[in-house]
């Protein structure tokens, strides 16, 4: 059977987050179609009450189980998201730091990660711990233990991000530079907002892993949670199953916010750097090293840096769409605010026609909306469809997706 997944969120206790909202965390899973959530930052004991008292754990699943009585079932699935730091390759007097999003197969198996990260000098006193090792040989001791006594899966976090095992200000080229020969703990990448599967295709060829797409929502609001997502194909809906299904990679396909809407999606210069006069140069292929305008050296953007890494490396490829959060495409298409009244009648009458949101995206073929002013629907489609104008994100600017 195949169900939609979004295995990487956050709690309250993990910053830049709202309040505890668990009737929203439920009405929005619903409405977004969304069947297994990540339960955010599970090694915080205190987090992981607030969820024992707000919902149901069905012991033979796993997970939690946040329905209401009588209604379809929708489960919170045991995960976290920890931060790594060691010493730099190329420079030890600096540090790298990623993220890694550990899952649980097993709830009992929690305490002895605990146990784990607190003997590694971890404070698990906040919601996304850090844990700070003195060498990769240290880091990949600590997760060989992890895996063994915890059966949990591990997930580089959204890869080509600053925070992610390629990106930041002390980037690397190969994920083997950190893991060496023990890169086979790698259960799979999850591609992150910066990226997605065909970017990324030689990189997890390399790893010979399934690439994941998560939202890391910090909140239950209807643009964050569920704006990536992954479809998979599983033998049963629990945390073994979906684990197993991750493990052997089976990913029907994943949902991907347009990373070209990203920060720093191309190689260029914004128009306001001294020299430009507000001329703005980028690169959709092949740019220079040095700025033609200014001389100076170019913000190099993530679809170039993917692109260097692993030349001629094999590829696993993968099927992938690209959606936009529906109350965004609303209010894109109406020109006015995602959080007006009017944009949320016009969303939950669309979810009452079409069942979820993750359908209407995972279903080929336009929509035929009864009652919805035609230029969102016509929104809608020109996603689904591709036809839209991209202005693309460079040099610290956002990009946009125009339809």
């Amino acid at each position: 059977m195949n169900i939609v997944v979004d295995l990487h969120s956050h709690s309250p206790y993990a910053g830049a987050s709202g309040k505890t909202d668990f009737p929203k965390l439920r009405y929005v899973m619903q409405a977004k179609g969304i069947d297994v959530y990540g339960s955010g930052d599970i090694l915080l004991e205190k987090w992981e009450k607030e969820l024992d008292s707000g919902f149901q754990f069905d012991r033979k699943r796993g997970m939690w189980n946040i329905a209401e009585s009588g209604k379809n079932s929708f489960y919170l699935m045991p995960q976290t998201e920890v931060i790594v730091t060691l010493p730099y390759l190329h420079n030890i007097k600096k540090r790298k730091l990623f993220h890694v999003v550990v899952i649980f197969r097993n709830r009992d198996l929690i305490t002895d990660a605990r146990k784990l990260f607190i003997s590694a000098g971890s404070r698990l006193g906040i919601g996304r711990p850090f844990v700070k090792f003195d060498s990769s040989v240290q880091m990949c001791d600590f997760f060989i233990q992890l895996k063994k006594k915890c059966r949990c899966l591990l997930i580089p976090a959204h890869i080509m991000t600053p925070d992610g095992i390629l990106g930041g200000k002390n980037p690397i080229e190969n994920v083997g530079d950190i893991f060496g020969s023990e890169t086979h703990l790698i259960d799979a990448l999850e591609s992150g907002l910066s990226a997605d599967p065909d970017m990324i295709k030689r990189i997890a060829g390399s790893l010979d892993v399934p690439v994941i797409s998560s939202s890391d929502a910090h909140s239950a609001a209807f643009n964050r949670l569920g704006r990536e997502f992954t479809e998979l194909e599983v033998d049963e809906i629990s945390s073994e199953g979906i684990s197993d299904a991750v493990k052997r990679g089976s990913v029907v396909k994943t949902a991907e916010f347009p990373p070209f809407e990203g920060r720093y999606f191309l190689t260029g210069h914004r128009g306001d750097r001294p020299g430009h006069n507000g001329e703005e140069v980028f690169f959709t292929e092949n740019p220079p090293e040095l700025c033609p305008l200014c001389g100076k050296p170019l913000t190099r953007g993530v679809k170039e840096l993917a692109g260097s890494l692993y030349p001629g490396g094999k590829e696993r490829k993968q099927d992938f769409i690209y959606q936009i959060p529906l109350v965004e495409v609303i209010a894109e298409s109406l020109k006015c605010g995602s959080g007006t009244k009017r944009v949320t009648d016009i969303y939950l009458e669309i979810i009452r026609q079409a069942g979820r949101e993750s359908s209407i995206w995972l279903e080929r073929g336009e929509l035929d909306l009864k009652g919805i002013p035609v230029e969102v629907t016509e929104g809608i489609n020109r996603i689904k469809t591709g036809r839209y104008t991209v202005n693309y994100g460079f040099d610290g600017k956002y990009g946009r997706i125009i339809f």
